[in-house]
């Protein structure tokens, strides 16, 4: 009987990658961003690996996910990015809990300055934050909710050669030089901002992919570790003659005889159904492609070339051999999908 699919994460590697992105910031603290479940790797094994590396504060999305956080790590520092409800203001306070600031409005909550926020301005992204153009709503946000952190995030870091980047930067810095001796605690840069260079470092830094072993440039690893190694077994092995269909619609046809491999993975795992006929799966070092379709439960490779398998071999779907940012480009989507999109049935194992 086979076994369930199986992701291994390392706790060495999570390390690794905080300390490297930590040197790199130089000066600035470097805190983590763990929303979604810690990218889909789950807070339990995240959080305190990194928190023994030394990191110190962390950024969640959601009040609940910061709430669980709290029950991991006593003292750490907790960012919520998108606020927070005025009716947890109670439970916030006791929990040592801190929103962002997203809107202007939020600011009029009472006894705000009691949370430490940290406010959010826009400087190009245009999704959240006040807008450079409200900057006397911005002085007075900061009159009011006293913050503890301002913050700010590139739409363009991935891309170190948009003057977008520069422009950002000189938005940011504008309002800083606004805010004189009111300017809190200063953060701008995510992974990517952070290999932009120390103008863009200020005193915070708050990675997310880097942590995890994806990269802002598919192309170039920058020295991240991987975290997670995703494997499953082969669960069937067989022949198949030239002309013979493989899988749902006879989407395949086997050119030559061909050597076939059931393997244990399939969409419901987050293995993306476009990968069909394009993606590439790994056995003992080897790259072997796919054929046919991914099904829910299964996708089959062409096994020809290896000569020592048999049923119940581990084959890597990302890990050491192929990376998540080349899968991701084959399924036309970025790293930070891939990970959150690991399904909840697989096996865990911390080493």
């Amino acid at each position: 009987m086979s076994r369930r699919p199986r992701l291994i994460l390392s706790r060495q590697a999570l390390a690794q990658n905080y300390q490297y992105l930590s040197s790199v910031a130089g000066e600035a603290e470097c805190a983590a961003s763990i929303k979604a479940d810690a990218y889909g790797l789950g807070i339990e094994f995240v959080a305190p690996v990194l928190w023994e590396a030394g990191c110190k504060t962390y950024f969640v999305a959601y009040f609940e996910e910061a709430l669980a956080l709290r029950e991991l790590l006593c003292d750490a520092t907790i960012y919520v990015f998108h606020g927070f409800d005025r009716g947890n203001f109670d439970i916030a306070k006791a929990a040592r809990i801190w929103p962002v600031i997203n809107l202007s409005e939020e600011a009029l909550i009472p006894k705000i300055e009691q949370l430490n926020p940290a406010v959010h301005v826009d400087t190009g992204m245009r999704r959240l934050g006040i807008p450079q153009y409200e900057m006397d709503r911005i002085l007075d946000l900061v009159e009011r909710s006293k913050p503890s952190l301002l913050m700010s995030h590139l739409a363009k870091a991935d891309e170190p050669d948009s003057t977008d980047n520069m422009t950002q930067l000189e938005r940011f810095n504008s309002i800083r030089n606004q805010l004189g001796d009111a300017c809190p605690y200063s953060s701008l840069a995510n992974t990517a901002g952070i290999l932009l260079g120390p103008p863009f470092h200020f005193e915070l830094v708050r990675p997310g992919i880097g942590l995890y072993g994806g990269s802002p440039d598919p192309n170039d690893p920058k020295g991240f570790k991987p975290v997670v190694t995703w494997q499953a077994q082969v669960m069937e092995l067989q022949e198949v003659a030239m002309g013979e269909s493989v899988g749902y619609g006879g989407a395949f046809l086997a050119p030559h005889a061909l050597k076939l491999a059931t393997i244990g993975i399939g969409y419901a795992d987050g293995y993306h159904r476009v990968l069909g006929g394009q993606g590439e799966l790994a056995i003992d070092g080897q790259i072997c492609p796919i054929v046919g379709r991914v099904s829910m439960d299964l996708v089959t490779l062409d096994v020809s070339a290896i000569s020592n398998i048999k049923k119940g071999t581990w084959v890597e779907i990302i890990g050491p051999i192929i990376s998540i940012d080349t899968v991701a480009v084959k399924a036309n989507t970025i790293g930070y999908e891939l990970l959150t999109r690991l399904g909840p049935r697989m096996e865990r194992v911390v080493v």
